[in-house]
Parts: structure tokens; C-alpha cells; sequence
């Protein structure tokens, strides 16, 4: 009984801790799209090691739906190929290091010549020296979506992610993916490219310095083991970054929740994901 108590009284503190920063930090956002030429199945393209594998052997299934990329996937030939429809950044840094600003809208700018959405946080409005790098494009539509970190009953996260004033704690760029897909007119969201197979990647030199070899199917043979970076651009030690693990992979149950409160569902097609939230799902 006094475990219980204990839980309920964490989530109220969570819930009002949440409304506190809705009010401070949540803005109004941009309509979200809702013409998808009758789809009902969303595919999300995470950027992990084996969506190059998924693509290649399932394109059938990833033709017949709506496309979603993320972060990095634009310095990728996948990009031009699939033209997703949907783009999603989350990365703080893209606000900070000025060379992942360029690489990033600068590549957007030049390679798309569809029409797409590019949904960019409300955080990012504070920074002025990324729009003019998209100016010249007249595909790239921007819809300005909210990261306010929201924990709490599941009955008022539900309520909140509806209203688009924020996501569960958005530690990684699929966490705001699923939840604005969620917010579309899309039944069935998939999962392509959601590894998340990081911990077997993690390491700790004789000099106390913490690596982490984040591989993503665009770099793969090249990239190499690097300290983790946080926003002020100091390196993560280990129980920082175990504990946004933690985090990101207890928002995916939340997440699962959400998805099935509104009689939708997120299905992860990733061969060998270590996310042990949503259903399973060969293809």
C-alpha cells in the first residue's frame, strides 16, 4: 500500500512539474499536415545500421507507404531516392555547432526538389542563422513542433501529446517522431532502422574517458568510437549516458500507451532492436 502512495504521489509531482513547464516553455505550433493521399501506414526511417538492409530487401513495403526521415539522413543516397515526405531534427547541437547547422539545412536546401515537411523544435526559433539556408527551397514547408519534456498519469500525457505541448522526454530524435506521428492521421506507424544497440558499443578508457561507437547505416565502415556530447559540449560520463537510455527506453512504453489510447499502433519492423515496447514485426 505505501508503494503505492509513493508512485501515485511521484506521478501528481511529475504531472505539476509538467504543467509548469508547459506554461513556461511550450509555444503554439504550426498546423500539422493532413493530406497523405488516403495512407494509413506511416513508416518512420530511423538512421540506425540496418535500415540500408530493410530497404534493400523489403521494397515492396517500404513503397506503399508515407515516409518519414530524420536528423542525418539527407547526406544519405537513400534520401533522393525514397524522398520521404516527412522530416523530423531534434538534435540540439544543429542550434549550437555551427558545422552541423551547415551540413544539415544546407544539404536539405540543395537535395530536396519535392514537397516536403520539415518539422524543426520550437527551441530552434531562438537561433535566426538557420533559415536562410532553407530560403531558397519553395518545397521545404516548416511545421514548428514543441519538445517540452512531459511525465505524469498517462491519462494527462495522452491529453498533452494530443495538443501537441509536448513529448515524453525527448532524449533521442524517434521520440518525437513517434509522437508527432502519432498526432497525423496515420493508423499503423513503423518502425525502420530503431537498433538502439548501443550498450554493447560502450566503453571506458584506462583515462576514465567514456566512448561510445554510434553507428547509423550512413556511416557504417567509417565511423569510429567518440565521446558523447551534451549541450554544453562537455562529454557524458557513463551513468549520463545509461541514464537517458533508462529514459528514452521507458518513454517507448508511454509512447506504446499513448498509440493505443487513440486506436493506433506502433509496430517495429527493426531486425535485432533492443526497444522492447511496441509489437514485433517481420517483413
Amino acid at each position: 500500500m505505501g508503494d503505492k502512495v509513493m508512485k501515485s504521489m511521484g506521478l501528481l509531482w511529475q504531472t505539476l512539474l509538467s504543467v509548469v513547464k508547459i506554461v513556461c516553455q511550450s509555444r503554439r505550433a504550426t498546423r500539422l499536415p493532413s493530406d497523405f493521399g488516403g495512407k494509413d501506414e506511416l513508416l518512420i526511417l530511423a538512421n540506425g545500421p540496418s535500415l540500408q538492409q530493410t530497404v534493400e530487401h523489403s521494397p515492396n513495403f517500404v513503397a506503399g507507404k508515407t515516409l518519414l526521415a530524420v536528423n542525418f539522413c539527407v547526406t544519405s543516397l537513400l534520401f533522393e531516392r525514397l524522398r520521404p515526405q516527412l522530416y523530423l531534427i531534434a538534435d540540439p547541437l544543429f542550434w549550437i555547432v555551427p558545422e552541423k547547422r551547415q551540413q544539415l539545412f544546407g544539404t536539405l536546401a540543395e537535395k530536396t526538389t519535392w514537397d516536403m515537411y520539415l518539422f524543426v523544435p520550437a527551441r530552434a526559433l531562438k537561433n535566426k542563422e538557420w533559415k536562410p539556408l532553407l530560403a531558397g527551397n519553395p518545397h521545404i514547408r516548416l511545421c514548428i513542433y514543441n519538445t517540452t519534456p512531459i511525465e505524469g498519469f498517462q491519462g494527462f500525457c495522452n491529453w498533452v501529446f494530443r495538443h501537441g505541448w509536448g513529448v515524453p522526454r525527448p532524449h533521442n530524435v524517434l521520440i518525437p517522431s513517434i509522437a508527432i506521428a502519432l498526432r497525423l492521421p496515420f493508423r499503423r506507424i513503423y518502425l525502420a532502422g530503431a537498433d538502439h544497440s548501443w550498450l554493447p558499443e560502450i566503453r571506458v578508457t584506462d583515462d576514465n574517458v567514456v566512448l561510445m561507437h554510434q553507428k547509423h547505416f550512413y556511416d557504417q565502415g567509417t565511423s569510429q568510437a567518440a565521446t558523447v556530447k551534451q549541450e554544453n559540449l562537455h562529454s557524458a560520463r557513463l551513468y549520463t549516458i545509461l541514464y537517458h537510455m533508462y529514459v528514452a527506453f521507458k518513454s517507448y512504453f508511454v509512447l506504446d500507451a499513448y498509440a493505443r489510447s487513440l486506436g493506433k499502433e506502433v509496430i517495429n519492423i527493426t531486425p535485432g532492436s533492443y526497444i522492447d515496447a511496441f509489437r514485433r514485426m517481420k517483413v
